[in-house]
């Protein structure tokens, strides 16, 4: 039998794809690729490295394997790339509300350039966001997922919600086991934790990025580091050791977005609904600029838990 890995996560950042690795981790039916991000199907580097790179990441290759990297929503090759290869895989995608969403990583972004986000205003925040439109593009989930629904049957994409990981953390841990194919009656120490919340990084951050960055333009060290990586938590452990969850300041998305941006994501997030077949959640159409759209979508509803 041809492996494949049985569930691939596809994003979105910063909407506890970190969380839901963990718990699917723990599982002792599943096995989680080593790191978390492999990036396999976005980078170009490593897709040129083949199929046999990308499997070398899975210690234990079971019926049951699986990534997730937040990357491939924002990558429109990637859903034709995994079909190709892998087309009976299960794609699973934690959404969060994408006003939040856009906030929080524009904070993720900001601690790790002034190193601490006690005293950021909105004008700093202001002035990142200018820089980039991913803050905005990456909250579109309707316009991400199409590339996905042309090329999967739609039950075998399932959405689940960053909200109810604080609302019920082990009804969520359940929903996913039971969408990945493995019994839901396993309870995961992580389904009361807070993993990867946002996020004021350490300064810390900078040093061991660069010296990552350094370790890697030679062979021998980049070896060492993805064979740690594959067969240790370590680099997990890392990213947590880093974060803290405070002195992150009261900044609205209105006060850093302006009303252009805030009417893109809402005209996705009511496609978005359509797709999900009326299941957003409602506290993210309770924002002021979602309005009603009479844009019409060629793709059916998807499963949400």
């Amino acid at each position: 039998m041809t492996w494949s890995p049985a569930f691939i996560g596809i994003g979105a950042e910063k909407s506890a794809t970190t969380w839901a690795w963990t718990v699917l981790n723990e599982h002792p039916s599943i096995c989680m690729s080593q790191p978390k991000e492999l990036n396999y199907f976005n980078d170009d580097d490593n897709f040129r490295r083949g199929e046999s790179w990308y499997r070398k990441h899975f210690a234990v290759q079971t019926s049951c394997s699986g990534e997730i990297s937040p990357l491939y929503m924002d990558d429109d090759r990637v859903a034709e790339r995994i079909r190709d290869v892998y087309p009976d895989t299960r794609i699973l995608a934690m959404l969060r509300n994408p006003f939040d969403r856009a906030i929080s990583h524009l904070f993720h972004d900001a601690s790790v350039i002034y190193g601490n986000v006690a005293g950021l205003t909105p004008d700093d925040l202001l002035t990142l966001a200018r820089k980039n439109e991913k803050y905005i593009r990456r909250s579109c989930y309707a316009s991400q997922l199409k590339p996905f629904l042309k090329h999967f049957p739609p039950e075998q994409i399932r959405c689940f919600f960053f909200d109810d990981v604080k609302a019920d953390g082990l009804c969520l841990a359940q929903q996913l086991y039971e969408f990945v194919g493995v019994s839901p009656n396993f309870v995961s120490e992580q389904f009361h934790r807070k993993v990867n919340h946002s996020q004021d990084l350490r300064p810390l951050h900078k040093v061991i990025k660069a010296m990552s960055q350094t370790a890697r333009t030679f062979p021998p060290a980049r070896a060492a580091m993805e064979w740690t990586y594959r067969r240790t938590r370590i680099r997990e452990k890392i990213i947590q050791f880093m974060m803290v969850d405070r002195g992150r300041p009261e900044i609205l998305f209105d006060q850093v977005f302006s009303k252009e941006a805030a009417e893109i994501l809402s005209g996705d997030l009511h496609m978005l609904n359509q797709q999900l077949d009326g299941a957003v959640p409602g506290a993210w159409r309770a924002h002021e600029s979602f309005l009603p759209s009479d844009d019409s979508h060629d793709c059916g509803p998807l499963k949400a838990a």
